[in-house]
């Protein structure tokens, strides 16, 4: 029968099935914070089965292989449905999800030769994409950020790989009094009772931060790198520019992608966007505090 598995990320219940002789404690150690006994339906439900030969489940016709680097995800496209795969190398997937028409009920397959490596990297890979796509129509977005709590406040750092939003979170952490880090890579957006509330996640990259916490988001701020500190106020249409791209989505599905640029419009309407040109100092934190704190 397995063990089942229940967890609440923002609000949203999703359940995963292990195997007979699988420990969550050591593949999902970083969801033990959000385990429910809730006995509410869930969003979705996820297995995951290993099998003596991946090729064997076909999931279809390479259409796109996407990320820079590590890991690398896989979309298939077998007769006008689609499939996906995710991978530490671009040679070929390491595991394969098959999900339903609506992503409700999924299946991630990992080679069986290759069960230890890789049932953790399937399991957490095959749940953020699932997760983004089954959460869109209920104004949710997980963004690629960085995101600070600062008296009971929650402050956002995006821009490219690269730019420096976990540094700039160190620098509020080791200069700003009373702030601590929520999530450091991939936070969650959701806009309860019309307000926009930033919520931790078990997806936090390579820092350690899986915090079943939430607080009202109070700004947006996107870095760009720049021999100076200075910090200015975005326009809707570059708050809207900031924003859209760190946001996840299946933006090949019209439906999904149309709910997330409405939920994207609700969120800049709510929540103060900023751009901070800066060097990686302590006045960078100090002139991004004085201007989204006021």
């Amino acid at each position: 029968m397995g063990k089942l598995c229940k967890y609440d990320v923002a609000g949203h219940l999703f359940e995963v099935l292990l195997p007979d002789g699988i420990d969550a404690g050591q593949y999902l150690a970083a969801y033990s914070p959000f385990v429910t006994e809730s006995s509410d339906a869930p969003l979705f439900t996820l297995r995951i089965e290993y099998v003596d030969d991946l090729k064997a489940m076909e999931p279809g016709s390479v259409k796109e292989c996407l990320n820079d680097e590590s890991p690398y995800f896989w979309i298939f496209d077998k007769g006008g449905k689609f499939n996906f795969g995710f991978s530490y190398t671009k040679s070929r997937p390491d595991c394969i999800l098959i999900p339903s028409d609506d992503f409700s009920e999924n299946v991630v397959y990992v080679q069986k030769s290759m069960q230890e490596r890789l049932t953790d990297f399937a399991l957490s890979n095959a749940m953020m994409l699932i997760y983004t796509f089954r959460t869109s129509p209920y104004e949710t977005l997980m963004v690629h950020a960085s995101v600070i709590r600062h008296n009971d406040g929650g402050y956002m750092f995006l821009g490219r790989s690269g730019t420096g939003k976990s540094t700039h979170s160190r620098l509020w952490l080791s200069h700003i009094d009373d702030t601590e880090l929520l999530n450091d890579d991939n936070p969650v957006i959701r806009l309860v009772d019309g307000e926009a509330i930033v919520f931790g996640t078990p997806w936090s990259g390579k820092t350690h931060c899986y915090k079943n916490e939430s607080v009202p988001l109070k700004a947006v701020v996107r870095l760009s790198q720049a021999p100076y500190n200075k910090i200015s106020r975005n326009i809707p249409l570059q708050a809207y520019a900031s924003l859209m791209p760190a946001c996840s989505c299946m933006r090949w599905d019209r439906i999904s992608t149309d709910a997330l640029h409405r939920t994207v419009e609700k969120v800049i309407s709510k929540v103060r966007c900023w751009h901070l040109e800066c060097l990686p100092d302590a006045d960078a934190a100090y002139t991004c505090h004085k201007a989204v704190t006021q």
